[in-house]
């Protein structure tokens, strides 16, 4: 009965890290899209994505730091919700400096946030690979 326990808890663990990279991978997607809002009237959906992009972070790292996750895996996890704060960061900064009209720096926070979505993708990639192969073993055991 323990051994089950045991091994239900050490399989649900990657599948729950997994489910929210996947979900933090779908909410950017609807970020990136509501981005075509942007001088529109629901221009507001891009707040709604990018506070769900925060929140899918925190959650990440907060589960990564409970997880039985270690060394590099652990740590391209926590990166990963890092980049979604920086993400969120850097927008409200943009969508900021875009309103009151200082193009000058809203080129150069575009270009950081290209960057950020850039090292995002990297780490979202990595980090399947990674849940995965903690996966692996457990799904050998059986």
């Amino acid at each position: 009965m323990t051994a089950e326990t045991h091994h239900k808890v050490s399989e649900d663990n990657p599948r729950r890290l997994l489910k929210i990279v996947i979900g933090l991978a779908v909410i950017y997607v609807m970020t990136f899209l509501s981005g075509f809002l942007q001088d529109t009237q629901l221009n507001f959906f891009n707040y709604i994505f990018f506070s769900l992009l925060l929140i899918g972070g925190i959650v990440l790292i907060r589960v990564t730091v409970r997880s039985e996750a270690t060394g590099m895996t652990k740590w391209i996890l926590f990166m990963t919700g890092i980049s979604t704060t920086l993400l969120f960061i850097f927008f409200i900064g943009y969508d900021l400096l875009r309103l009151i009209g200082n193009e000058g720096l809203v080129d150069s926070i575009e270009a950081l946030l290209y960057l950020i979505t850039l090292f995002f993708w990297i780490l979202v990639i990595v980090s399947l690979v990674l849940i995965g192969r903690i996966k692996a073993p457990n799904y050998l055991q059986s």
